[in-house]
């Protein structure tokens, strides 16, 4: 079998929300490295908050910020940022929609004015909506955290801007709003009239990001796969010659995909790389 470069989406396909990558998975991806297949974490979060879980996976590279942020073998290959006229116009939109954004740097994130109440300083109320509580317990934890008067914009890279609002309504009006700047990803969520999404460049995403990594190794993009489950793994399981949605995965995404395997609680993406022979 010719090598593949298999790309890895975290949060909902290696990794089940508060537990630690399975022995089972780091197993299996160890045995394709040792096959001599190349192994790229493909993420949404930016290098400075990657998890600690993945401390026992080995790597050939990671693909962070949603595309914009490429690592190959240890090295920072390629960077890419949105315009401060892109995300002034974004803030501004966000600020119209009462929505709570984050700027997410590859060193800082920065939270807007409200977010800051809402994310850092008010206590919680009892009701408080669980995926909104997830993202307070996410920022609190982090030391990287900084005020939105603390970005720099003529120094400080932003490649991508994720954001909570209340509404169908009004996130659907956000969509056709950031179109023409942004593709905007929003997550599954089972918490009523709260959203959460990822203002993306069109420029840079996980499906460029695929594009670059090969052409970097000179690898043939028909030897790459890819597994994703959220909307932010859109156009990388369209880009990749075998695109496979976990059978956790958005529905959007599981129309696109080549294949589907079983959760990422059932070990999932091991399970597909045993049915195509690769490990």
């Amino acid at each position: 079998m010719e090598r593949k470069l298999i790309f890895l989406d975290i949060d909902g396909t290696l990794l089940v929300p508060g537990e630690t990558i399975r022995q089972t998975v780091l197993e299996g991806l160890r045995k394709a490295r040792n096959r001599g297949h190349q192994i790229f974490v493909c993420t949404g979060r930016s290098v400075s908050v990657l998890p600690r879980e993945l401390d026992d996976l080995q790597m050939d590279g990671i693909i962070a910020s949603a595309g914009s942020d490429i690592w190959i073998h240890g090295q920072n290959v390629y960077r890419g940022a949105l315009t401060v006229e892109q995300i002034h116009k974004a803030c501004g939109i966000l600020e119209g929609y009462g929505a709570v954004y984050v700027l997410e740097g590859y060193d800082h994130m920065y939270v807007s004015k409200s977010g800051t109440k809402v994310l850092l300083d008010q206590a919680p109320p009892k009701d408080m909506n669980p995926e909104l509580a997830r993202w307070r317990q996410f920022i609190q934890k982090k030391k990287n955290v900084r005020n939105f008067s603390d970005w720099n914009p003529e120094n400080t890279p932003i490649p991508k801007v994720t954001f909570m609002m209340w509404g169908k309504e009004r996130v659907e009006s956000l969509e056709e709003d950031v179109k023409q700047d942004f593709y905007m990803a929003l997550f599954q969520t089972e918490s009523g009239n709260f959203f959460n999404g990822e203002l993306i460049s069109l420029k840079d995403n996980k499906g460029t990001a695929i594009r670059k990594t090969a052409d970097i190794l000179h690898e043939d993009l028909k030897n790459t796969v890819a597994f994703g489950d959220s909307m932010n793994d859109y156009q990388m399981i369209q880009e990749a010659a075998v695109g496979i949605a976990m059978g956790n995965a958005d529905e959007k995404l599981k129309k696109i995909a080549s294949r589907i395997c079983e959760s990422v609680e059932e070990d999932g993406v091991i399970r597909e790389l045993e049915r195509m022979g690769i490990i």
